[in-house]
């Protein structure tokens, strides 16, 4: 009893380090996940939700694209209004006026996808900021494939040694 219990937390810890090992895939392929913190994108973006945007020539920006760029504080992703000159006029769709700063060409991160992934931005942020827990994790994961691998070699050595008899 005790071992089907460990084998179906040790299945759920599994499936949690896979979903978190597949929030960073699109990474391979210059997709950077953000999580979206505020509520200035919704409906688009919903909060929680993760984001993937990659880069791209300041030359590509059109009007209503969605820009990712960085503040003093925070990243941020919202539509483009205008270009000018030297940067980006954008608002966040939920937000009734445009954002009063200008995003100056050295701050564009890159451009956003239209679509996200609900929640997920959730679980990838507590992990991204509990980082010791992914360690441990991934750690206990890998004493319990020794203790299995260990456990199948001594049931085979055991075998055997019935067989030589």
């Amino acid at each position: 009893m005790l071992i089907k219990i460990k084998n179906v937390i040790v299945s759920v810890v599994y499936v949690f380090v896979l979903i978190y090992l597949l929030i960073f895939i699109p990474s391979f392929w210059g997709q950077k996940p953000l999580v979206v913190i505020s509520g200035s994108m919704e409906p688009t973006l919903k909060v929680g939700s993760l984001l993937y945007y990659h880069e791209q020539d300041l030359d590509k920006f059109n009007e209503n694209d969605i820009l990712v760029y960085r503040s003093k504080k925070h990243t941020i992703s919202h539509r483009i209004i205008e270009r000018i000159e030297d940067g980006f006029i954008t608002k966040g769709d939920a937000n009734p006026t445009n954002d009063s700063m200008v995003v100056n060409n050295d701050q564009v991160l890159g451009k956003a996808t239209t679509w996200c992934i609900p929640y997920l931005g959730l679980y990838a942020d507590f992990i991204y900021t509990h980082k010791y827990i992914l360690f441990i994790t991934v750690l206990l994961l890998i004493i319990d494939l020794g203790f299995d691998f260990y456990r199948k070699h001594k049931s085979m050595e055991v075998i055997d040694n019935e067989e030589k008899s």
